[in-house]
Formats: C-alpha cells, structure tokens, sequence
C-alpha cells in the first residue's frame, strides 16, 4: 500500500539563533531541513499547521516540505523534535530529505489485533514485548504501523516474534526475528497465593523443649559425684 504523503507549506527564514524566540511568540517554529542531494537549509513554518502534521506523519510517514515561492519540493522524514523543557512546546524540528528512488530504513509502530483465546477463555494477560520494528523500503512504500492478528494465541506457551510478522511485498523487516514481539502470561492462582502468604505470615511453632526423666537427672547427679 503506498504511503499517503503530507504537505507542510514554509518558508525562507532570516531570523537565527537566540533572535528565533521572537518567531515563536508569535506562533512561528524554525525548523532545518538536510540530507543527499541537497544543502542543509533553514525554514520556519505556522506552528499549529506543524502540530497537525506531526501528529500525523510521526517519525515514520514522508511528509512533503514545500517552500513557498519554489516549484521545488523535498520529500523528508522527522528526524528530531524539540520540546520546550518546561511547557512540552515543540520549539524546533529537523527534517531529514531521502531520495524518493532509493530505500530508508525507518521505525514503524507495531499494533496488536484480535483478541487472543489465552486472555479470553484462560484469564492470562496480553504483553507487548516490542512496540516498533525497523524496516527498510522506498519512501513511498513505508507502513503506517505493522499490524499483527494475536487470535492464535490460545495457550500460554505460544508466542508471537518478529519473523510472524508480515509486511507487504517491498518492505523488508530488518529487526532481528528472534525478538519477541507478544506472548500471553498465565494468571496468577489466587488460592494458592494466599497459601503462601498465610504459611509466610503464621508464627513459626515453638520447638518442644527435651524432656528429661527423673530417674536420667539422679543417675547424672551420682555420675557427677564419683
């Protein structure tokens, strides 16, 4: 499935380094775009139009960075966002330009589907071991997220890894498939924890103290005296 593309309208930008400050009181974020083929360059772009594209694209979607006044666009990933430290504001972003042609290797989140018979039927608890997985493709070919359907789960000792995935044809998974991406943990025996517990809890019994015979103790008394 080919990758739906964004397009984020900026412009030239002048003002530099502690100057920038300016430009985001008034609702303007700089952002630096690099990469092959091209000059690093700086922009700056409406704020709330970037919030909105961010919150899209993520680090893992091509976005189109489209210069006013140019015929000439960049199609880039999200390389780096930084925040305010303080009021979590985006306060600047690097976009990276790739080559339309030729293959990037980017991460994509992983989304668990279906409901696996284990939770359902057995009580057990769904974990998600891994929640992205690098993958290479052309720009256009890049996943959204990489679903994987956990119905087959029915016993506690199956598991999901990362060669179960699928991906369309074009996009190679290049995470390890040894890595476990989600399995089901059995549920604790709620009894059988309160047993323990109780056995943990209760006093441990007074050891019985020896016993010592009458007739023991004056044949130890004459024993002592010879």
């Amino acid at each position: 499935m080919t990758t739906q593309t964004a397009r984020l309208a900026v412009q030239e930008r002048t003002v530099m380094r502690k100057k920038v400050s300016t430009l985001r009181r008034q609702g303007i974020t700089p952002i630096h775009l690099y990469g092959p083929g091209i000059e690093s360059q700086v922009f700056q772009v409406d704020t709330q139009l970037l919030r909105k594209t961010l919150s899209v694209v993520g680090y893992n979607r091509p976005v189109e960075v489209a210069p006013d006044g140019s015929s000439e666009t960049h199609l880039a990933f999200v390389r780096e966002i930084q925040f305010h430290p303080l009021t979590i504001e985006v306060v600047h972003v690097d976009f990276l330009r790739v080559d339309m042609t030729k293959k990037t290797r980017v991460d994509v989140p992983v989304e668990l589907v279906g409901e696996s018979p284990a939770v359902r039927v057995h009580g057990g608890s769904m974990i998600q071991a891994m929640y992205t997985v690098a993958v290479e493709a052309v720009p256009m070919e890049i996943p959204a997220i990489v679903s994987v359907d956990v119905s087959g789960i029915d016993t506690f000792d199956k598991n999901i890894h990362v060669r179960d995935l699928e991906v369309a044809q074009g996009v190679t998974i290049v995470t390890d498939g040894d890595q476990m991406v989600a399995h089901v943990a059995a549920p604790v025996n709620a009894a059988a924890l309160d047993e323990e517990e109780t056995a943990a809890a209760a006093p441990e019994e007074a050891a019985e103290p020896e016993r010592v015979d009458a007739d023991d103790s004056a044949d130890g008394d004459a024993a002592s005296d010879n």
